[in-house]
């Protein structure tokens, strides 16, 4: 009678041989899940037929399981059954339904290994197609793109050509008009410049007239001053001669009269009457000097009233040149910020598109 095996024996079994040198490797734990799954679902005796078509069963779920992995466990399994214990005929019928059996699922598996690699190579095929097609899909979009760029730059190069032309006549007839705006401005100007000049050259002229009478009134001022010390020095010089003349006749009529001690008393009296008249002459003589320091005072004041009167006359031409100066400034300031307000920007060419 054939032997039979329970399904603890025949785990215990494998689960021995898994874990031999410590480590299970993941084909061996997915060849152990596999078998245990189809023993589990297996419906009748475990006999050693039947154990050889589950092990062939779950060998085919597990494909990454080496043969010799394989053939270790299914001798372990078949040494269970005490092989040397079976008639020579059920081993001869054993063996030609295994060796059967095995060629079947030998077959199934070549065709399933076949077919996986059909099934690879066509993957391959696709994925290469797939890809050349994107790829050609994708030159034909830039290039379909970069005609698409090559239009939009003409068209905006036209454009900006066009918008450039009119923004040169538009230009041109501003520059015209503000040519004429500073033609009329600039006689205008001139004009003004002109009633300006004859203007401020009739309140110079004026000007130095009344600084000039002044300067001739307080001149005459201070030299009828001059006139009247002199003058009245000089009678006083003249009393005081005419003084001491009729005291040297005086003298000489009394000369005779006299003793010599009443004579000398009266030199001595006439020659102090006489250093009074020097002094007095001398004092006379300072002030003429005094009189004429004052005239070179005078003159010497005159010329720097002239000469501060030149020197405002340049300061008054000078502010008038910075006045005109400025004034021009403020001008082409004027037309610079009309030209920036009337000019146009020129829009750049637009991002190209990716």
């Amino acid at each position: 009678m054939t032997e039979q095996l329970n399904l603890t024996e025949v785990m215990t079994e494998v689960q021995n041989f898994i874990t031999a040198d410590g480590q299970i490797i993941p084909a061996q734990r997915d060849f152990y899940r596999a078998l245990r799954e189809k023993m589990n679902n297996h419906t009748g005796l475990f006999t050693e037929p039947e154990m050889e078509i589950i092990l062939l069963d779950a060998r085919a779920e597990v494909l990454e399981l080496t043969d010799d992995d394989y053939d270790g466990i299914y001798n372990l399994i078949m040494n269970r059954f005490g092989l040397n214990k079976r008639l020579e005929e059920e081993a001869r019928q054993r063996e030609e339904f295994v060796l059967n059996e095995r060629l079947r699922k030998e077959a199934e598996l070549a065709a399933r290994a076949k077919a996986i690699e059909n099934s690879r190579k066509i993957a391959e095929a696709k994925a290469k197609a797939e890809s050349a097609l994107k790829i050609q899909i994708e030159e034909e979009e830039r290039l379909v793109e970069e005609a698409r760029q090559r239009i939009l730059a003409e068209e905006a190069v036209k454009r900006q050509a066009e918008e450039e032309a009119r923004l040169e006549e538009e230009a041109r007839l501003q520059a015209e008009e503000i040519a004429k705006i500073e033609e009329q401005a600039r006689m205008k100007a001139e004009e003004n410049a002109r009633i300006q000049a004859e203007h401020e050259e009739r309140l110079k002229a004026e000007e130095d007239a009344r600084v000039k009478a002044e300067e001739e009134a307080r001149r005459s001022a201070e030299a009828e001053k001059i006139r009247l010390e002199e003058e009245k020095i000089r009678l006083e010089e003249e009393e005081k001669l005419r003084a001491i003349t009729e005291a040297h006749q005086k003298m000489v009529e009394e000369a005779i009269r006299i003793s010599d001690a009443e004579r000398l008393a009266e030199e001595a009296k006439i020659n102090e009457e006489i250093e009074q008249a020097r002094i007095i002459a001398e004092q006379a003589k300072k002030v003429e000097e005094e009189a004429a320091r004052r005239q070179r005072e005078a003159d010497e004041k005159l010329a720097q009233e002239q000469a501060r009167i030149a020197q405002q006359d340049a300061d008054r031409k000078l502010a008038d040149e910075q006045a005109r100066i400025a004034k021009e400034a403020a001008e082409l300031a004027a037309k610079e910020a009309s030209e920036n307000a009337h000019s146009k920007t020129i829009p750049d060419l637009p991002p190209t598109e990716d």
